[in-house]
C-alpha cells in the first residue's frame, strides 16, 4: 500500500523565497488568501492523502465532491499529523517550497519515505532561490532560443534584459514604448508594471525603487501584442520531466491572473489563436521544452509540478509563440485546471477562477450562482453548471470556483 502524501497551500512561496526568512509571514491579506483557500490542494490528492488547513471543511462539502467523482483526502491540522494520525508518509507536496514552508513542515520529515528524503526538495539550499528567480528563467529561454532557431518563436533580440539602475530603464525608454518591467520573484502577474509612456512618472519611479531596494534588479521586456496567455505543465521526477498538456489563461491589462479556461481548445470564440497548425506548434514547443528541461538546472534542484508561462502574439509576419516567458517551479491553478478537467465532459467549456471581495460577499455569490446554475453531470462526467472549490462562509473573503456550459 503507497504511502499518503500531505498537501500544502502556501501560493506566497515566492515571497518567501525573496525574504529568505524560516519565520517569514506573508503581509494579512495574503495571509486570508491562505487560510480562506487551504483547501484546494484536495484537488491533487487522493483518498488517503492529507491536506493541512486549520479551517476544516464540513461532511456536506466533501460529500458533495464524493458525489461528482472527486476521490477525497482527509483534512487536518498539521498538529494532528505530527501527533500520530499517520505513522508514514510518501512526499510532503506544498504549493512551491521556500525557507518559511521546510521550517514549518520540518517536524513531518522524519515520517517520508526515504524517495523524499534523498530528493532535492528535502532540505532548502542557497541554490533553490535561483529557482524562483526570472533571470534563470530568462537565460533558460536564451539557451532554448540557440538550439531551437524555429522561425515561428520570437526573435533573439526581443528576450528581456536585467537592469539595476533607473538611468538604464529610461535608455531602454527611448526606444521601447510600451516597456514591460518584472521584478525578480512574484507570482500570478504581481510585481509587474507595463511602463506606457517614455517619462517615468512618480509612481513608477517608487515601484522601481522599491524593488530594487528589496531584489537588486528588474528584468526589462519588450511589449509584445498579446493574442493568448498560455502555460505549459509539467512534473519532474527523478530528473525527468514529465509533460501534462497545457493551459490557457486569462489576465487583466496589467498581466495579473485572473482565471483558467477550462478544455480552451473547444470555445473558438475565445482562442483565436489556435488552429490545426497552432496546435501542432505548441505541441512540438512542449516536446522541446521538455527536452530542454531535462539538461536544465530545474531538473538537477527541483522535484514535483513545474509550469512554463507562454504566450502567442502578433508580428507583421503573422501569430509566433514566446516559449518562455517565466517558469514557475510550483504548483499553479494552471496545473490545478488541468485536475479539475479529468472529471468534466470532453465538450464541456468554461472556466477556472479566483474570487475576492468584503467578507461575505463570495458566500453570497456562490449561494446565489448554485441556485442558479445547479451542477449537472452526464454520462458520470460533469457536464454543467457551479462549483465553489471552497466552503465559503461569513468571513470569507477569497474565493475559487469554476463555472461550466455544456456543448451545444
Amino acid at each position: 500500500m503507497p504511502n499518503s502524501d500531505v498537501y500544502y497551500f502556501n501560493p506566497t512561496c515566492e515571497l518567501a523565497v525573496a525574504n529568505g526568512s524560516f519565520s517569514y509571514m506573508p503581509p494579512r491579506l495574503l495571509r486570508e488568501f491562505e487560510r480562506d483557500c487551504s483547501v484546494l490542494p484536495f484537488v491533487f490528492g487522493t483518498s488517503g492523502d492529507f491536506v493541512l488547513t486549520e479551517k476544516m471543511p464540513s461532511k456536506e462539502f466533501i460529500l458533495k465532491f464524493t458525489d461528482v467523482g472527486f476521490e477525497m483526502p482527509e483534512f487536518c491540522t498539521l498538529k494532528e499529523l505530527i501527533s500520530g494520525k499517520t505513522e508514514t508518509i510518501g512526499s510532503i507536496l506544498p504549493w512551491g517550497w521556500s525557507p518559511a514552508a521546510h521550517f514549518y513542515l520540518k517536524d513531518l520529515k522524519e515520517k517520508c519515505s526515504h524517495e523524499f528524503r534523498e530528493s532535492p526538495v528535502s532540505n532548502w539550499k542557497a541554490d533553490h532561490k535561483s529557482l524562483f528567480e526570472r533571470i534563470t528563467s530568462l537565460h533558460f529561454l536564451a539557451d532554448f532560443l540557440e538550439q531551437n532557431p524555429f522561425d515561428f518563436f520570437f526573435d533573439q533580440e526581443l528576450i528581456g534584459t536585467k537592469v539595476t539602475r533607473i538611468e538604464e530603464i529610461e535608455n531602454l525608454l527611448k526606444t521601447h514604448i510600451p516597456l514591460v518591467l518584472k521584478a525578480p520573484m512574484s507570482s500570478s502577474g504581481r510585481g509587474i508594471q507595463i511602463i506606457r509612456k517614455q517619462t517615468l512618472n512618480t509612481s513608477n519611479r517608487q515601484w522601481i525603487s522599491g524593488i530594487f531596494n528589496q531584489q537588486k534588479y528588474l528584468i526589462a521586456e519588450p511589449f509584445l501584442n498579446k493574442v493568448m496567455d498560455f502555460s505549459f505543465q509539467f512534473k519532474i521526477s527523478n530528473d525527468e520531466p514529465e509533460y501534462l498538456g497545457y493551459s490557457v489563461f486569462e489576465t487583466n491589462t496589467n498581466g495579473q491572473y485572473q482565471g483558467t479556461l477550462i478544455h480552451p481548445e473547444t470555445e473558438r470564440s475565445v482562442i483565436s489563436g489556435i488552429n490545426l497548425e497552432m496546435k501542432t506548434k505548441i505541441g512540438t514547443t512542449a516536446l522541446l521544452l521538455k527536452k530542454a528541461l531535462k539538461d536544465s538546472v530545474y531538473a538537477k534542484q527541483h522535484r514535483g509540478f513545474l509550469g512554463i508561462d507562454a504566450m502567442i502574439f502578433r508580428e507583421k509576419e503573422g501569430l509566433k509563440i514566446q516559449p518562455c516567458i517565466e517558469i514557475n517551479s510550483r504548483m499553479n491553478m494552471g496545473i490545478l485546471t488541468t485536475q479539475i478537467e479529468k472529471k468534466i465532459h470532453d465538450n464541456t467549456t468554461g472556466k477556472f477562477a479566483l474570487y475576492y471581495g468584503t467578507r461575505g460577499e463570495f458566500k453570497r455569490f456562490a449561494d446565489n450562482m448554485t441556485l442558479e446554475h445547479p451542477i449537472k453531470i452526464s454520462n458520470g462526467k460533469l457536464s454543467s453548471g457551479f462549483l465553489s472549490l471552497i466552503e465559503p462562509d461569513t468571513e470569507t473573503q477569497f474565493g475559487a470556483y469554476f463555472s461550466l456550459t455544456a456543448a451545444r
